[in-house]
């Protein structure tokens, strides 16, 4: 087992990516931390865990506030004692609920608000998130936190703007970071999915979906296993070597 009594905190950990990383991490030994804003979702996915027979607990917190960060991290080291790996899942894939398909929205288009909301989520949610873990990694020389990137952040993706600068603002985040705490013994990463087929892109109008696949020359989406598999590969010590890394299961979208 690749993750032998190791204590993961996975966050969104409630659905799609993060659902399959819990999944796979606890097939692989660790113990498994889930997080989501919503308590039903992270009691699901903690209680699937525990019925495959691994060993899992949720915790429920809006990750992009600092003080609920600091109050679930508080919970989880009083849990489980330490925190082995990190990984900053929790996103969103749009600012407004339509309850239908997926808004585009130019640039023009945004609020204040679908700025804030956006990067809040992902950008603001990886700092308080690595923050926390560092002040436990770094005094016990290992560790490892995986970033959750996205081909927007490298590649770039029409109308969604906010997103774009959100993911580019982890990959920048990521590298520094791994700088400052190798020589702890902390191995920062990032991995940057294509298109992959979960909640998150399931609002996709069909006209959206055949332009990505046309544009993807597996000729596909990709599944959340695919993601989860690298997520396990950066968690392990296979890749004790891999410092401010990004990689980017995306089905050859981008080889940038």
């Amino acid at each position: 087992m690749r993750l032998k009594d190791k204590i993961v905190l996975v966050t969104g950990g409630g659905s799609g990516l993060g659902r399959e990383m819990g999944l796979l991490f606890a097939s692989e030994g660790a113990t498994v931390g889930v997080n989501d804003v919503r308590p039903e979702s992270a009691q699901n996915v903690a209680t699937e865990i525990t019925r495959a027979g691994g060993v899992a607990r949720p915790f429920v917190a809006d990750v992009s506030n600092s003080a609920a960060v600091k109050k679930m991290f508080a919970e989880f080291l009083a849990a489980f004692g330490t925190i082995d790996v990190l990984v900053n899942n929790a996103g969103i894939g749009r600012t407004r609920e339509t309850g239908g398909e997926v808004e585009l929205l130019g640039t023009i288009d945004l609020t204040d608000d679908d700025w804030h909301k956006m990067i809040a989520t992902h950008l603001d949610a990886t700092f308080y998130c690595t923050r926390e873990a560092l002040k436990v990694m770094i005094p016990k020389g290992a560790g490892h936190i995986i970033n959750q990137g996205s081909i927007a952040g490298t590649a770039g993706l029409p109308f969604v703007s906010n997103y774009c600068a959100a993911k580019a603002g982890i990959i920048g985040f990521t590298k520094s970071v791994a700088l400052e705490v190798a020589k702890f013994g902390v191995v920062v990463n990032a991995i940057a999915p294509g298109f992959i087929d979960t909640p998150m892109t399931a609002p996709m109008t069909a006209e959206a979906r055949e332009w990505v696949i046309s544009n993807t020359p597996i000729g596909r989406f990709g599944e959340p296993r695919d993601i989860a598999a690298a997520a396990l590969y950066l968690a392990s010590d296979d890749a004790k070597f891999m410092i401010g890394q990004v990689i980017s299961p995306n089905g050859g979208w981008t080889t940038a």
